[in-house]
């Protein structure tokens, strides 16, 4: 008893001489402590939700996907009621993106932002983003607190917006975009931990949508290769038949109807000049036609002024192209020639039996004007070209095989470009190993074969001990340098060319083993991990020590079965994985047999 009265008596004591020398008492001190324990804590617990976040944004290619994505995941983590996603236009005007945004439930029907709600802010619009070109944050708490004017006031309660806090989205150089964070139901302190995360968000959505740029520019030219291959397929097979027949009426009629499939244009028309008119009447003698639209066919037309004003042009080569025949400033008798035919707009190339202008190639559009590009224009000046040889007999051969020629280089050259286009689609940008789509076929392929021949196929699942902390003291530059080394280490391992290492995400890879039991599986295994330990990278493991980087795998066998699936392996690979980070890492572990 007297010991507790003595104690008390030295707390208290120690408590009025701490007051007394102006310094924080223990509990005062214990206090601090915990705070300060509870902001690390909260700090740390942020970063693995960031990794999280971005490893699912860098795991989709889709833009759609990856925004909604982000949103989600940032509104559940902010503990906030919407994220939403402002894009602005080329006048720094812009609009909330319905596809992108998320909202609690509650909130998700209630004057929604993101159905594509144009939101014109005259001072963005003035100062060309404002503030976030310098790439700053804008953070209110309260928005009946800051001194807004009552028009701004307004609009946000048209939303029932109470707090936001706004980080700037850039691609490359050029600010795309907000990214919005909203409290509806009560105003919302906003932590600078929230800030930093939203900005951290932000930065990785422009880094996506980057990629998606180049992604959907690869996707453009793959198309533009494809169209431009089945052009030159149709111009490959009408230069066959002009070699095989010189037969004009079914030579006229093949033109036409290819020319209109190739361009999906209204109208493909052949006309020909009367010899003895000197240029001034003639006749449609072939044509291709939907059936909206009226026939051509035996229509005489006469046009005095063709002769004077356009002959000429067109035996030197001229080539007519009219996007809108009504902004092309021609004549009134021309445009009612033109609409007797529908023509809204129109190609027009010259035929030529030797020196003489024998008619015209016309392809129409009657639906609406029409943008021409210039490799449909090149295709049509290709066709008119092979028909002129069709009309100068002597030349058909000569002609003929120097643009087979021509067409086989073509051929060659975007065959060639397909492949590599088809290469680069299962490649990892970074480490140019296999990437996750290619896995996933390969998987899916060797699971059928090995299911009907009854062998084994092994998974090697590996990742690199505490990457996260390497990226962090190293920097990101450095850590995606050590990723290509761990890469090349590992597949130098592999001498089969039926094994298959690829990149399954962030610092995580994984190797198929066809055709291998669980000897050949833990020997490829320690051959990986040892080849990765000589490549002796520096890694200041948790404790700041200086060591080297090393490797955790996890190592599954399995007979394939009808009864099983390929997730069935990589699950017993990673938890296998898993085990071996549990036991301390830098070691392998092998998942019984399946």
């Amino acid at each position: 008893m007297l010991y507790k009265i003595v104690r008390k008596i030295l707390k208290v004591f120690a408590y009025l001489l701490c007051k007394l020398l102006g310094q924080p008492s223990v509990s005062d001190l214990e206090t601090q402590l915990h705070d300060k324990y509870v902001q690390i804590q909260q700090l740390e617990e942020q970063e693995r939700a960031l990794y999280r976040v971005i490893s699912k944004i860098r795991a989709s290619l889709e833009l759609e996907k990856i925004f909604r994505t982000a949103t989600k995941e940032t509104c559940k983590l902010l503990r906030i009621e919407r994220i939403a996603v402002y894009r602005f236009d080329e006048n720094w005007g812009g609009e909330f993106v319905s596809e992108f945004e998320f909202a609690e439930p509650g909130w998700d029907d209630v004057d929604t932002l993101g159905k594509n709600t144009v939101w014109n802010d005259s001072y963005l619009q003035e100062h060309q983003g404002g503030r976030y070109r310098n790439n700053e944050t804008l953070v209110v708490s309260d928005v009946y607190a800051i001194g807004l004017s009552q028009c701004h006031l307004e609009i946000l309660e048209q939303f029932h917006i109470r707090a936001y806090a706004t980080a700037p989205i850039f691609v490359g150089k050029k600010l795309w975009g907000v990214l919005a964070a909203y409290q509806h139901s009560q105003p919302h302190e906003w932590k600078k931990l929230e800030i930093r995360f939203l900005s951290q968000i932000a930065t990785q959505l422009g880094f996506a949508v980057k990629q998606a740029e180049f992604l959907a520019q690869a996707e453009q030219k793959a198309a533009e290769l494809h169209k431009a291959n089945e052009q030159q397929d149709i111009l490959f097979n009408l230069v066959a038949e002009i070699r095989e027949s010189l037969n004009l009426d079914t030579l006229f009629k093949t033109t036409a109807r290819e020319i209109r499939k190739a361009l999906r244009t209204d109208r493909v028309s052949i006309f020909r000049f009367y010899p003895e008119s000197n240029y001034t009447s003639g006749e449609f003698v072939s044509e291709n036609v939907l059936p909206d639209y009226d026939s051509t066919i035996a229509i005489k037309v006469k046009d005095d002024c063709f002769s004077e004003k356009y002959a000429v042009a067109y035996h030197q080569g001229r080539i007519q192209v009219l996007s809108d025949v009504y902004q092309a400033g021609l004549k009134d008798c021309h445009l009612q020639l033109l609409e007797q035919f529908q023509i809204k707009a129109q190609i027009v190339v010259p035929l030529m039996k030797g020196k003489t202008l024998w008619g015209l190639l016309c392809v129409h559009q009657c639906r609406c004007s029409r943008e021409w590009k210039t490799p449909e224009i090149q295709f049509i000046r290709q066709l008119a070209a092979q028909f002129n040889v069709a009309l100068e007999h002597s030349e058909l051969l000569e002609q003929s095989r120097s643009q087979a020629h021509q067409l086989a280089q073509a051929n060659h050259a975007l065959e060639l470009a397909n492949s590599q286009l088809e290469k680069l689609s299962k490649l990892d940008g970074l480490t140019q190993i296999a990437n996750r789509h290619c896995f996933d076929e390969f998987l899916e392929q060797e699971w059928v074969r090995l299911r009907r021949t009854e062998n084994y196929l092994s998974l090697v699942l590996f990742d690199i001990d505490y990457f996260k902390g390497y990226n962090d003291f190293y920097g990101h530059l450095v850590g995606d340098e050590c990723l290509i080394q761990v890469a090349r280490a590992a597949q130098a391992v592999l001498k089969r060319p039926t094994d298959l290492l690829a990149r399954y995400g962030g610092e995580e890879f994984i190797v198929i083993l066809p055709n291998t039991n669980e000897l050949g599986a833990i020997k490829v295994t320690k051959l990986i991990q040892k080849s990765i330990q000589q490549l002796k990278i520096p890694h200041r493991n948790q404790n700041n020590f200086q060591s080297f980087l090393t490797v955790s795998l996890g190592v599954a066998i399995q007979k394939p079965t009808a009864k099983s699936s390929p997730q069935d392996l990589i699950n017993a690979a990673d938890k296998a994985l898993y085990k071996a980070k549990e036991q301390g890492r830098n070691r392998w572990v092998c998942a019984a047999k399946l």
